[in-house]
């Protein structure tokens, strides 16, 4: 990325148009009260879907700003294998963190699934549109020019059935603890996506393990302990991405 966006503050805004934009709610915020930049101040924005620009605050309340687009960038999508975190909901702030880290990392899609031993069952209705919000913060931090794709909660069931109709060459791992399976670093990551399941931690039923193995879903396993579901996903996206990179860079090694 060019090296003026890079120094400028960061907000988000959909959509980026020019010749101006406006940020209200927590951005406006953000940004006069927080970060307190005043009118002719730079600053960048992002879409989450591509878009970088340079823009100039024009006016500037708790409220609503305004700003002059100067200079807009387009990223295209990365061709790079997608990764997708299908895991079980954890309970209170476990899954935000889950989220946050996910999406510093690169993550592509984030599928939230009910098992039957999953514990905590959202309540809220607008749980979705938070989770995304925390995604956008953390595509703030972390500088990710896309925010990943976070679906509603949905059953097992449901959710394989619709990662396989939209990615159905993709590879599909699970999870476990058991020293009999080939460790998830040792898995060739597929161009056609790579897909991450992880489990409840009172763990899955017989039915769901049956499930499961009969659409070819592959055990692996990523460290010799029990790890709960926030732990067990962010080294699950570590490794993959992890490999991700590597097959992208296959020459830049370390020496021995």
């Amino acid at each position: 990325m060019n090296k003026s966006f890079m120094e400028l503050v960061r907000f988000y805004c959909y959509p980026i148009t020019q010749p101006f934009v406006e940020l209200s709610g927590s951005e406006a915020h953000h940004l006069s009260s927080v970060r307190r930049l005043t009118p002719g101040d730079r600053v960048e924005l992002f879409d989450g879907r591509g878009t970088v620009a340079t823009a100039t605050i024009k006016d500037a309340n708790n409220k609503r700003i305004s700003l002059h687009v100067d200079e807009i960038k387009i990223h295209p999508k990365p061709p790079q294998t997608q990764i997708v975190i299908a895991v079980s909901i954890a309970k209170g702030h476990r899954f935000d963190w889950l989220i946050e880290k996910c999406t510093e990392l690169g993550v592509g899609r984030i599928s939230p699934v009910i098992f039957e031993r999953t514990v905590k069952q959202p309540k809220n209705p607008h749980i979705t549109r938070r989770w995304n919000n925390l995604a956008i913060a953390a595509a703030k931090q972390s500088r990710r020019v896309f925010i990943p794709q976070i679906d509603d909660p949905k059953a097992l069931i449901v959710v394989l059935n619709t990662l396989k109709k939209e990615l159905p060459q993709g590879r599909f791992l699970l999870g476990s603890p058991s020293s009999d399976v080939p460790l998830v670093i040792d898995q060739p990551l597929s161009r056609n996506g790579v897909i991450a399941i992880v489990g409840p931690e009172g763990g899955l039923t017989e039915q769901e393990q049956t499930f499961l193995k009969e659409n070819g879903v592959q055990p692996v396993r990523f460290a010799d302990t029990i790890l709960r579901i926030e732990t067990a996903a962010v080294a699950f996206a570590a490794i993959l991405v992890a490999q991700q990179l590597r097959s992208q860079n296959p020459t830049n090694n370390l020496p021995s």
